[in-house]
């Protein structure tokens, strides 16, 4: 998949800063973003204000506390799968052990590091990005998971590049209604209410540059937008598939062999980190029963292409049933509306996801009454009506410039 570590970020958590770097400069002439903690509480900071595709951990790291299996354990505790390999110097192999048993992939004796290290980590970063799709599909928000299946699908060579564009509009796209839905509402540089009431590929993502911008983004937002483009180094290269996009739908070129294959690496980059890093559910709840303490909630999870998964929470404030919420992961839930809605069918488990596509037109132009068009998540062509008071032109007021 990859011969190299270009752009790869990889974590080292190990006291001997020195130590690390010479050990790891190798990775560092291949391509490889560093980043070093110097114990585990460190490290576990690290891990959740950037994106990561790799940590080393240290098995002699101090203190006890903060060290290599208690970093392991809050990895496991926590939900995060990233992958990490344990570098074991004179630590026992009972250490070793128990980190594989914590989740670690694999170890490496710190006296062979020299010979070993970079093909481990290019093997298990290769290992990852090929299974990274699949994974994705099935463990990301609905409509993240049906483009991504549908491109990890696609055979042909030829349609495989459109189904790739699409996948990122659809990365674009919820990254942007997910930002819209966990942040304060302020006017975002460049987006016009003519923008914004028929939104393309390019305003998805000049939405999601305009909201990273801001100083309370919502953190989910802005881990995910990390994933995709950790800096702004990184932005023209994403961008120029929006050309690509543009070029393709209005018969202007086809793209190149080597345009394909950036696309497909940008993809599963982003799956990677996406499936490893993603802590959230995103739910719609059908019932809720109040003990005097906690909300109990039978929720249905919107995660992969199957049908929504039954599942339960307990929760200190009321939730709208019927209504799309995102949970991160040791938080309350955060409602989507009117960005994201569902459509209840006659099944209990009949729920399909609406997304935010634009505002509906009529002969005249749209007034701030005009109600919201949406799209379902597979992207069927009729999507099913729904309402909800917010749902209309005149949310769009406080995003837009004039």
């Amino acid at each position: 998949m990859i011969q190299h570590l270009s752009g790869a970020h990889i974590l080292v958590a190990d006291d001997q800063n020195d130590v690390a770097r010479t050990l790891c400069r190798p990775l560092q002439k291949a391509g490889a973003r560093l980043h070093f903690a110097a114990d585990g509480r460190t490290a576990l900071e690290e891990i959740s204000s950037r994106p990561l595709d790799l940590i080393l951990i240290d098995m002699k790291m101090p203190p006890n506390e903060w060290g290599g299996l208690w970093l392991l354990k809050q990895l496991q505790e926590g939900g995060w799968r990233l992958p990490s390999l344990v570098l074991s110097g004179e630590g026992s192999k009972k250490q070793v052990v128990e980190a594989l048993r914590l989740g670690a992939i694999d170890w490496i004796d710190k006296d062979d590091a020299g010979e070993e290290l970079l093909e481990r980590c290019v093997k298990v970063l290769a290992d990852r990005l090929a299974q990274a799709l699949a994974v994705a599909a099935g463990d990301l928000p609905t409509p993240l998971a049906y483009r991504i299946a549908r491109y990890e699908r696609t055979a042909d060579l030829e349609k495989k590049t459109a189904e790739g564009l699409h996948a990122l509009e659809s990365i674009f796209r919820f990254a942007a209604l997910l930002g819209l839905s966990t942040t304060s509402p302020a006017p975002l540089a460049g987006i016009t209410p003519v923008r914004l009431a028929s939104p393309s590929m390019g305003t998805w993502f000049d939405i999601c540059a305009a909201i990273a911008k801001l100083s309370g983004a919502g953190s989910d937002f802005t881990r995910m937008m990390s994933w995709l483009v950790p800096g702004r180094s990184e932005h023209q290269s994403v961008q120029e598939f929006i050309s690509v996009r543009n070029n393709l739908a209005h018969g202007r070129g086809t793209p190149t062999a080597e345009q394909s294959a950036e696309l497909d690496f940008l993809l599963r980059r982003f799956a990677h980190r996406a499936a490893s890093s993603w802590r959230a559910d995103m739910v719609v709840p059908t019932s809720m029963t109040y003990d005097g303490n906690v909300y109990s909630v039978d929720v249905l999870s919107l995660r992969g292409t199957g049908k929504p998964i039954p599942t339960s929470i307990r929760v200190q404030k009321a939730v709208i049933t019927g209504q799309v919420f995102l949970i991160p992961h040791g938080s309350e839930p955060l409602p989507l509306a009117p960005w994201i809605l569902a459509h209840t069918g006659s099944g209990s488990d009949s729920v399909r996801c609406l997304h935010f596509d634009g505002v509906q037109r009529g002969k005249s132009s749209a007034t701030s009454a005009a109600p919201f068009r949406f799209s379902t998540s597979d992207e069927e062509l009729d999507a099913p009506s729904v309402s909800h008071p917010q749902a209309t032109a005149h949310a769009l007021a406080e995003w837009a410039t004039p």
